[in-house]
């Protein structure tokens, strides 16, 4: 049975866009409102070192602040040359509360040194819940899940939603890890209560899952394409620019054609690659004093 959700409006105006234009700006704070501060940069966490070849062991993973109800579960098996992690979460929420650009989940693995390693996209499904199957060449590293703008991000933002819990029966050797995250780009975040919980109310029509991963996998075009270009990369890497937005107007338009849902994600997501690659060929090429991540459109990020 086919599942269907909500199509927030910030997706669903990607079916009328004509140009790539920047996301709207998010209404002012008010005093008045309710605000969570987090400082990611001053949490501790744990990471642990799998061994060798020690075969699989449970881990946990609880929600932060940010989502307190978030859940999870993975099983971590360190085999020859690689370590691979199934994991399983639930009581996930949309990333969108956090902000309009904020479109998706990943999984990181970091260092006890602050490494990160993107692992992949957690895709969800109507009842918030998702699984990943994925392999690391890291030895010893802690696992964190935070909301981005698309699935490629090589830093992880601080929206940090959850993060790895050391179980009674966790085989492993733990190490703190100390996010200072001396080598993440993270900053103060601040969540407006009152504006999530109405971004999260304001609900388009109800889509098919197939209908909505496309329309998200448009959007997170959209978003790297737009920061990509805020970092340089028009000018950096104009090659990487130019197949980006073709690969997006490509989706669009298979989109607004009503072509197979799988063909405008693969386009969309290709998309995403590039504008990354793009990006990050800018940040190499910037001077030193500069910025290595440039700031979202609507300076959450």
């Amino acid at each position: 049975m086919r599942n269907f959700i909500p199509a927030t409006p910030a997706l669903t105006a990607l079916l009328a866009a004509s140009t790539l234009c920047a996301a709207a700006p998010q209404a002012a704070d008010s005093p008045s409102n309710p605000l969570y501060q987090v400082t990611v940069v001053s949490h501790t966490t744990k990471a642990l070192n799998y061994g060798h070849q020690t075969g699989p062991t449970p881990i946990g993973f609880h929600g932060t602040v940010l989502m307190p109800d978030a859940r999870g579960e993975a099983t971590v098996d360190s085999k020859r040359g690689v370590v691979e992690i199934d994991a399983r979460f639930s009581h996930i929420g949309e990333p969108q509360r956090y902000g309009l650009n904020y479109l998706t989940y990943v999984l990181w693995a970091i260092t006890p040194e602050g490494k990160p390693q993107n692992l992949g996209e957690l895709v969800l499904n109507a009842s918030g819940k998702g699984k990943l199957r994925v392999a690391t060449n890291l030895q010893a590293f802690a696992l964190i899940v935070t909301a981005e703008p698309y699935y490629t991000v090589a830093q992880p933002s601080g929206v940090v939603v959850a993060e790895n819990q050391v179980l009674p029966q966790t085989v492993g050797k733990v190490e703190e890890v100390d996010a200072r995250y001396d080598l993440l780009p993270l900053k103060p975040y601040h969540y407006d209560i009152q504006a999530g919980d109405t971004r999260l109310k304001a609900q388009g029509a109800k889509v098919s899952m197939d209908q909505y991963e496309a329309l998200q996998a448009l959007y997170q075009g959209l978003n790297a394409i737009q920061m990509a270009s805020a970092a340089g990369a028009d000018q950096a890497a104009p090659a990487a620019m130019k197949k980006a937005r073709d690969l997006y107007e490509q989706a669009r338009t298979a989109q607004a054609a009503k072509a197979d849902s799988k063909q405008v994600i693969s386009t969309a997501r290709e998309a995403v690659q590039a504008a990354e690659d793009a990006r990050l060929i800018a940040a190499r090429r910037a001077p030193a004093s500069a910025p290595a991540s440039a700031a979202m459109p609507n300076g959450t990020r």
